[in-house]
């Protein structure tokens, strides 16, 4: 009978916490949603926007990438080609710690160059983070995109673009 209740008791935690891990996924993809950023245009081809999501000492942190038509930004670049694929970026302060890593929203296959994966219009990347407790200053975290954009006709050289994102203590 004991082996029963704590197999019982096993079961019910694991649950609960799995419910609460979904709840906080479904806060991110909302938060995914609702992001925007500025309109790209030929002239700023890429935008790109940043927010954190809070949960007690969880942490996401979400990145959006909008793209003017007609021009992309690589996911996957296979070496023997010369574009440069994007590299996040992740500067957490000293009692935050990286959790997994970037989840991503789907690349497509480029048309024109077999086995590179590209997007086109808008992307999004989450990584969570976890904060350690007793933190009592608003901290900054660095996220952002290294990447390389093209069109049809030209490739722009790359950027570095990072936006610094307030965490206040816990209250």
């Amino acid at each position: 009978m004991k082996k029963l209740i704590g197999l019982f008791i096993i079961f019910l935690s694991s649950g609960l916490c799995a419910n609460a891990q979904s709840a906080f996924d479904k806060k991110i993809t909302a938060a995914v949603a609702q992001l925007t950023s500025n309109e790209p245009t030929n002239e700023n081809p890429v935008t790109l926007n940043a927010r954190i999501l809070l949960e007690k000492d969880s942490i996401a942190i979400i990145v959006k990438v909008g793209m003017a038509p007609g021009w992309h930004i690589y996911q996957y670049v296979p070496s023997t080609m010369p574009y440069i694929a994007i590299e996040h970026i992740l500067k957490l302060p000293e009692g935050f710690q990286s959790v997994g890593k970037w989840e991503i929203s789907k690349p497509f296959p480029s048309s024109n160059d077999p086995g590179v994966l590209i997007y086109e219009k808008q992307a999004w990347f989450v990584h969570k983070v976890v904060r350690s407790a007793g933190i009592r200053s608003t901290e900054i975290i660095q996220t952002g995109l290294y990447y390389q954009t093209c069109d049809l006709h030209q490739c722009l050289p790359p950027v570095e673009k990072i936006i610094d994102l307030k965490v206040e203590p816990e209250s």
